[in-house]
């Protein structure tokens, strides 16, 4: 059994992660601005409107939460609309595997802890390296679950758009909650803003920096400091030991 899927999708109506869960019969919800609601019909029998047009993914991020409150949620996944692929790793590869199979593997590993607030599956390139299976206290992206009543009273900042996942981690540490990823278990997706569709015009707009300095106003430079990528893009980097170390 795998616990309630949500899914924010713009301008990705024929996702392949779409595709791939109508396939194994795994239900999922679509939560999609009201101008997209037409061209997503055909691929889920449960569609969620947003209240407006373009209001961003923190927004998007927080209906999801609502929404999961209102239904009574003890658990639910909020997986990003273009994940490709989902794998297991074994004697360090990484072997596909069925969507279903690998968010209801990852749940074993911490829906019974009750420390943990939000867990999440590693990303596809560093999973085959890792020797643990959980990664305790650190970043938790793309397809992430949350415990309801844990995370209760927090929300996604618009102020932080494009870091909102990394702040909405770092408010569930600062409560003294755990965070964790399955190291072993894992999916593949484009580089951020990539692709069109999503948040595409948004990365391209140059909003990122904005988005670090508010970061780190917020989080103050003992979590929080600016750096710049190899690619030359502007990034925040946080001190995940702060927490480990408290």
């Amino acid at each position: 059994m795998v616990f309630p899927i949500l899914i924010p999708s713009k301008g990705r109506p024929k996702s392949k992660l779409f595709d791939q869960l109508k396939s194994e019969g795994v239900g999922f919800s679509l939560i999609v601005e009201p101008q997209d609601v037409e061209s997503y019909s055909a691929h889920s029998s449960h569609i969620l409107p947003l209240d407006k047009d373009d209001g961003g993914l923190a927004y998007s991020r927080n209906f999801a939460l609502d929404y999961a409150r209102r239904q009574g949620f003890s658990w639910f996944w909020m997986l990003d609309d273009d994940i490709s692929k989902f794998y297991r790793t074994i004697s360090r590869r990484n072997m596909p595997i069925a969507a279903g199979e690998c968010l209801s593997a990852s749940e074993r590993l911490f829906k019974d802890n009750a420390s943990v607030a939000q867990a999440a599956l590693e990303y596809q390139q560093f999973s085959w390296s890792q020797n643990k299976s959980l990664a305790i206290n650190g970043y938790c992206d793309v397809a992430v679950c949350i415990n309801v009543k844990r995370t209760k009273g927090l929300h996604y900042r618009q102020q932080v758009e494009l870091k909102e996942d990394r702040d909405f981690t770092l408010q569930c540490l600062s409560k003294g909650f755990l965070t964790v990823r399955t190291c072993h278990l894992s999916f593949s997706a484009p580089q951020n803003g990539s692709n069109d569709g999503g948040l595409f015009n948004v990365y391209k707009a140059g909003l990122e920096r904005q988005a670090v300095d508010e970061m780190c106003r917020i989080w103050g430079p003992s979590i929080c400091t600016p750096t710049v990528k190899k690619n030359g893009r502007r990034d925040v980097k946080i001190n995940w030991r702060f927490f480990r170390a408290s």
